[in-house]
């Protein structure tokens, strides 16, 4: 008996024992291996990769996937063209609004364009962590998205001075977030606000502010809530 003759069963323990980098290239192969991935598929439910060597590509398992996925962390890179990335944002975020099982969403180093926008705007309503401290995003994009983050718990962003708006940062816009705790800015140059107002317009949120060039940070607003951001943090996007 070969491979393509073992029952369902025997599949599903062999393919138990592969990676995820070992599964994809199968996927197509033989017709009847692509159930037996599918159901491997609920093992990989926190995704990291880099552009820079990303997995092997079928847009119908992308969204599959993205059915479980409970975080999802991709190192882009600023010399990534838009549609290389998109190829694998667009149906792991699809996957991901249909379950709205994603509970925490990271970007390194990306501008974000319209449509990257848009890909992760379908993703929003079920976040309770978005991390883009490594990234080019505009203000108004930010309050955007925060228009239907009803469950976000904490917020990672760059403010980079003189490039970076703060518009996002009114109290009418961040005290209708129900479950916002936390806001995580990274800066490069001046701060972009007096944290000290804000933190008393804004009583049930801390503000983490760090500054990049002179490494330092300052913390605003209740302590208790700076925990929880870096459990959370490790929980989400631990390095294997």
């Amino acid at each position: 008996m070969d491979l393509l003759q073992l029952n369902d069963d025997c599949l599903d323990l062999i393919f138990s024992y592969l990676k995820f980098d070992e599964l994809l290239p199968l996927y197509n192969e033989f017709q009847c291996f692509e159930g037996a991935i599918e159901r491997q598929l609920h093992r990989f439910r926190d995704l990291r990769f880099s552009m820079r060597q990303p997995p092997v590509f079928h847009e119908d398992l992308m969204i599959k996937l993205g059915r479980h996925l409970n975080s999802l962390h991709i190192n882009v890179g600023y010399s990534t063209k838009d549609e290389d990335v998109l190829r694998y944002l667009n149906p792991l975020c699809q996957g991901a609004a249909e379950s709205r099982r994603m509970k925490a969403l990271k970007l390194d180093h990306a501008k974000w364009s319209f449509d990257i926008f848009s890909a992760v705007d379908k993703v929003v309503p079920s976040l309770l962590f978005l991390d883009m401290r490594h990234c080019d995003v505009r203000d108004y994009q930010i309050a955007q998205l925060l228009e239907s983050a009803d469950k976000l718990e904490a917020l990672a962003l760059l403010h980079v001075n003189n490039q970076t708006g703060d518009s996002y940062l009114e109290p009418k816009i961040l005290n209708r977030l129900p479950s916002l705790k936390l806001i995580h800015i990274t800066i490069i140059g001046p701060v972009p606000f007096a944290p000290e107002d804000l933190a008393q317009q804004c009583p049930n949120l801390s503000f983490l502010i760090s500054d990049l060039i002179n490494s330092n940070f300052k913390i605003y607003g209740p302590p208790a809530n700076i925990q929880n951001y870096y459990k959370n943090y490790n929980d989400y996007f631990k390095i294997p």
